[in-house]
């Protein structure tokens, strides 16, 4: 049998530059330009930030979209590391 619940997706931000919110600060301001439905997690340490995300809807294609909005909604002066 298999699990309609996938993994969740783990996304790390990193601080590029000095001027930018602080990581608590960016925290709030990343989860309020997420879609409502998904399941956040978040660890922020320094100049990191850690979110996990479970989405309703499984497949790999979806770890894909979840990266890619969660770089898109990132504050300011954070970013997703290449």
């Amino acid at each position: 049998m298999t699990s309609s619940r996938e993994e969740p997706t783990e996304v790390v931000l990193v601080r590029q530059q000095a001027s930018a919110a602080p990581g608590a600060v960016a925290v709030v301001r990343l989860l309020a330009g997420l879609p409502p439905h998904w399941a956040c997690a978040w660890a922020v340490g320094g100049d990191r930030i850690t979110l996990r995300v479970g989405t309703p809807a499984p497949g790999g294609a979806e770890a894909v979209a979840v990266a890619t909005v969660v770089a898109g909604s990132a504050p300011p002066g954070w970013a997703v590391p290449r």
